[in-house]
């Protein structure tokens, strides 16, 4: 009897030194998100955002699940602009022709699991990752090709990827009728550079 105790106590003790290392996964200072949003002329403003992550769950070497908040208050310009007019498309993109940021002030796209593909792509992505996006307080799925590499226990991932934003309601600019000067493109732009290590 005492045997089996003790067998049973070093089980619990693995699993839960298993599922402790699985779920102490953490983002990388370095990791770093980059948008593009085009006007219909082919002008675009470009910029940055931040990425928070919680509960990045990583099983066998492969992400599993997790969470990456995307403060709208994190948004930056990066292409040539003055100043004044850098900080005035900040606060258009924060305001409620936008993100919305007093009602809504993160972004929040959840990883469900990914999946290795047969073969890698001509972009190099060799996962599929199925999660779902929370933007302007609707969830909708949001499923990415990624590249993602594993080396000593970190993992990189990169992505290149658009979505429609009129899909999660935000509409500001995007009627057909407006003049090409004026029309956002209805897909944004996304690159993500993640770093991912324990």
């Amino acid at each position: 009897m005492k045997k089996i105790h003790l067998i049973t106590a070093l089980c619990s003790a693995l699993l839960f030194s298993a599922c402790k290392k699985e779920n102490a996964f953490k983002l990388d200072s370095g990791s770093v998100a980059s948008w593009k949003g085009f006007l219909e002329t082919g002008y675009f403003n470009s910029g940055t955002i931040a990425l928070n992550a919680s509960g990045i769950s990583v099983s066998n070497g492969q992400i599993v699940g997790g969470k990456i908040e995307i403060p709208v208050s994190s948004i930056l310009i990066t292409n040539q602009l003055p100043d004044d007019k850098k900080v005035e498309l900040i606060n258009h993109l924060k305001s409620d022709a936008f993100f919305n940021m007093l009602v809504h002030p993160s972004v929040i796209y959840t990883v469900h699991t990914t999946q290795k593909l047969s073969t890698a792509d001509a972009e190099g992505n060799n996962y599929l990752i199925k999660g779902e996006m929370s933007l302007l307080g609707k969830i909708l799925p949001l499923d990415i090709l990624a590249k993602i590499e594993n080396s000593k226990g970190a993992i990189h991932v990169k992505s290149e990827f658009k979505f429609d934003r009129t899909k999660w309601g935000m509409l500001y600019a995007s009627d057909n009728a407006l003049p090409p000067d004026q029309k956002i493109k209805n897909d944004i732009q996304v690159s993500i550079d993640i770093h991912i290590s324990n």
